[in-house]
C-alpha cells in the first residue's frame, strides 16, 4: 500500500511540474546568441556558456576553425524556424509567443545582389510568418527589413520571448531532437555542393 501511495505522490508531483510555466528568451545580434530560461524568480543563461578558468599551459598553435558567417546563421534560422513552428503546432495548447522583434538588413558586395537579397529576405519572411501565426499564440510582433548597399554582408537581430509549460518544452524537444539535425545537416550539404559547383565553373 505504501508503494502505491509513493508512486501516486510521485505521479502527482510530475504532473504538477509538467504544468509549471517557464519563460524562454532568445536574443540574437551580430555579436552572438543568448538563450535564457526563466521559471518564477529563477533565471538561467544557457547560452553563451561561461568559460571555465583553466591554468595556462604552453601549447602548440592550432589552426582555429573558420568562423560561421552571418549569412550562414540567417540560413540556419530560416531552415529551423518552420520545423520549430510545426512542432509547436502539434501541441494540444499553443505556445505563447509574448514578443518577437526581428530586424534584417540585406547586403551584398554589389548593389544588384543586395537588391536581390532584399527581395529574397522579404519573400522568405512572407512564407515563414504565416506558419508562426498558425502555430503560436503571438502577442506582440515587430518585423522590419531594409537594404544596405554599402555593407558587404547581411545582418539580423532577433528578440523573442515565449512562455510554455515544462510538459510542452519536453514534448517539443523530443519531437525536434531527431529532426532538427537532419534539416541543418541537409542545408549544410547543399551549401557545400553549391560551393563545389561554383568552383568547378
Amino acid at each position: 500500500m505504501k508503494v502505491v501511495l509513493i508512486l501516486a505522490a510521485l505521479a502527482a508531483v510530475l504532473v504538477l511540474l509538467s504544468l509549471l510555466r517557464v519563460g524562454v528568451r532568445v536574443l540574437y545580434t551580430p555579436s552572438g546568441l543568448t538563450l535564457r530560461v526563466k521559471a518564477g524568480p529563477a533565471s538561467v543563461t544557457l547560452l553563451p556558456r561561461r568559460a571555465r578558468k583553466k591554468k595556462k599551459r604552453p601549447k602548440a598553435a592550432k589552426a582555429s576553425p573558420p568562423a560561421r558567417s552571418r549569412g550562414d546563421m540567417l540560413t540556419m534560422l530560416r531552415q529551423a524556424l518552420p520545423l520549430v513552428a510545426e512542432g509547436a503546432g502539434r501541441l494540444k495548447r499553443k505556445v505563447r509567443l509574448d514578443r518577437i522583434y526581428l530586424d534584417v538588413t540585406a547586403a551584398a558586395p554589389d548593389p544588384a545582389s543586395a537588391a536581390v537579397a532584399f527581395g529574397g529576405i522579404n519573400a522568405a519572411i512572407g512564407m515563414i510568418w504565416p506558419l508562426v501565426e498558425q502555430n503560436f499564440n503571438v502577442k506582440d510582433r515587430r518585423i522590419r527589413t531594409r537594404v544596405d548597399f554599402e555593407a558587404g554582408q547581411p545582418t539580423a537581430s532577433l528578440d523573442a520571448a515565449a512562455t510554455l509549460t515544462v510538459g510542452q518544452a519536453v514534448a517539443l524537444a523530443l519531437w525536434l531532437a531527431p529532426r532538427l539535425p537532419q534539416v541543418l545537416d541537409g542545408e549544410k550539404k547543399n551549401r557545400q555542393t553549391d560551393t563545389i559547383q561554383k568552383e568547378a565553373v
